[in-house]
């Protein structure tokens, strides 16, 4: 008999169940009643008192994955995001259950911590037991090799929406798109609600997958644009002390954290966590408080047509418009591209900027090079590494391995049999048909070219600040990384004669800024999680002057 989980299918205790009965709605049904469906959403939370409810997988014929007995309670982290649910959830017997409408969740959560902490745990662990069953929510097919193919799963990844992809040339992945009508484009995506999507854009698959529809109406205290962990810590940070604070992003939460295999060097999480876990524990974090999140959308101008002591408007990229009295920039970094010949070639098709299982499991069994010598080159190349054992991975670094590097991940990589380093080298060519086949590499003094069979590269060669869609008075330095604080003194930039700027305050009055995009910051998760909370710490000010 399989051992149950106990953090993921807890019992709540006599006194918690009081506690929800005070808000919650009594309700007896019959066997075979359904209480949700696939699809449907901000569901309510289900508490059994006697009876049980059985949880069906649609994706999987209708299999019970789950069933709740007396004291136990039904769903995930939909309970908090509000997204479509990915099962149904039907009564096997004639049971007894409590209501707790959805927009007294977060009121229940936040009321009763004890009680908080066991549903938020079992919210976590349960979709990650599900995403774990390989059959589940949308339905992707596309090829393995493809471009679009990977942006989509890349970004139904990063925005922990369950899928499951079959390739196109599978047996499995061909009926499937037979079945779908047999489009002349892919990859082709089945929705929720049985809706067929080929090749869609960013704006047509979140809507497909329901991610983050809410955004408030009205002037708001913060609004946040960038959700990483800067991004993140700010929204938590200023929700849970009653500002109303929304989250824009292009691409969904994580930002450069987020392609991480792995995070070792964060405190609280000894054994590390992968970029996408601390993206979906900061979101459900950030929700919990009542902030939201609205991705993918892209803010496209700043402005203060309003007056230096009126709100900031924000125009987005669908046409619309935000007022706020304080604008955070957290847009952080992106990676350099690899400038090798034929490497723009195969970009999502073998060149990737980003390295989570999404991407590593394209290659099991293959050779694959890493490209820079940074704590995200080593993450990723122990990450790759680890999870296939039977491949070699080709660390390409163009000077020394080490002082870039964190000392404990720079010594496990040198011990590490299936990691080899190639230091003073940069990779000079990419060379193959759909995917690469091998590379060029010269050393660093163009002396020496040799070939090296892989059929792909992980690049993380240094990062360029996300600042090119700001308007130009907000200040730079001579890369690109914001100004602020007494750097915003310094350069006799400062507008305002009635005070000094804010420690985060930009060159712009009540736009600031905090992580990686800001001058001077150390690019670690810990110090940006750390502006986070300062930036907030600047709201308030700034609010009370």
């Amino acid at each position: 008999m399989a051992q149950i989980d106990l953090t993921a299918f807890p019992e709540l205790t006599q006194d918690e169940i009081g506690q929800i009965k005070r808000i919650a709605k009594q309700e007896r049904l019959q066997a075979g009643a359904t209480l949700f469906r696939v699809g449907d959403c901000e569901i309510d939370l289900v508490v059994v008192l006697t009876g049980s409810i059985d949880i069906l997988n649609p994706s999987d014929s209708n299999r019970v994955i789950a069933s709740h007995g007396p004291a136990q309670f039904c769903g995930d982290i939909d309970l908090i995001t509000g997204r479509p649910v990915i099962v149904t959830a039907i009564t096997s017997s004639e049971t007894e259950v409590l209501r707790v409408p959805f927009p007294l969740i977060r009121t229940l959560l936040n009321r009763v911590p004890s009680l908080g902490e066991k549903l938020m745990s079992a919210f976590t662990q349960r979709r990650k037991l599900l995403s774990e069953t390989g059959k589940l929510g949308l339905l992707v097919v596309g090829e393995r090799h493809c471009r679009e193919t990977n942006f989509v799963r890349e970004f139904l990844h990063k925005n922990f929406v369950p899928f499951t992809w079959h390739e196109l040339s599978s047996d499995r992945g061909a009926k499937e798109f037979q079945r779908m009508g047999s489009p002349k484009a892919s990859p082709v995506v089945e929705c929720g609600d049985g809706r067929v999507l080929v090749n869609p854009s960013l704006r047509e698959l979140g809507d497909c997958a329901g991610v983050w529809r809410l955004r408030p109406k009205g002037k708001i205290h913060l609004a946040i644009v960038g959700a990483g962990p800067a991004g993140m810590a700010a929204a938590v940070y200023a929700a849970s002390e009653g500002l109303t604070t929304v989250l824009l992003d292009r691409m969904g939460p994580g930002g450069q954290a987020s392609g991480s295999s792995k995070i070792e060097n964060f405190i609280g999480f000894p054994a590390g966590l992968s970029g996408a876990d601390l993206a979906t524990r900061g979101v459900l974090q950030l929700m919990k408080f009542g902030a939201n999140i609205v991705a993918p959308v892209e803010v496209i101008a700043i402005d203060d047509k309003a007056g230096p002591d009126g709100p900031l408007t924000l125009s987005l990229n669908d046409d619309t418009t935000m007022q706020a009295d304080v604008v955070l920039i957290a847009t952080g970094v992106r990676w350099r591209r690899l400038e090798a010949v034929g490497a723009s070639d195969f970009e999502g098709t073998g060149v990737h900027y980003v390295c989570t299982a999404v991407e590593a499991h394209l290659y099991d069994g293959q050779d694959v090079a890493v490209v820079g010598a940074g704590n995200s080159a080593g993450q990723a190349a122990m990450f790759l590494a680890e999870c296939c054992r039977t491949r070699q991975v080709h660390m390409i670094v163009r000077n020394k391995l080490g002082p870039g590097m964190s000392e404990y991940l720079s010594t496990r990589i040198r011990s590490t049999a299936n990691i080899i380093v190639h230091e003073g080298c940069e990779i000079a060519k990419v060379v193959g048909t759909s995917q690469p086949e091998y590379v060029e590499l010269h050393t660093t003094a163009n002396e020496n070219a040799a070939s090296l069979p892989c059929s792909a590269m992980f690049v993380f060669i240094g990062a360029e600040p996300c600042s090119d869609w700001l308007p130009p008075r907000i200040g730079r330095d001579e890369k690109g990384y914001l100004l602020t604080g007494t750097d915003v003194l310094r350069s006799v930039a400062w507008t305002r004669n009635d005070r000094d700027p804010l420690p985060l305050e930009t060159t712009f009055p009540k736009v600031l800024a905090a992580g990686d995009i800001r001058s001077g910051s150390t690019k670690r998760v810990g110090f940006a999680v750390g502006d986070g909370s300062l930036a907030v710490t600047c709201v308030h000010k700034l609010l009370s002057s």
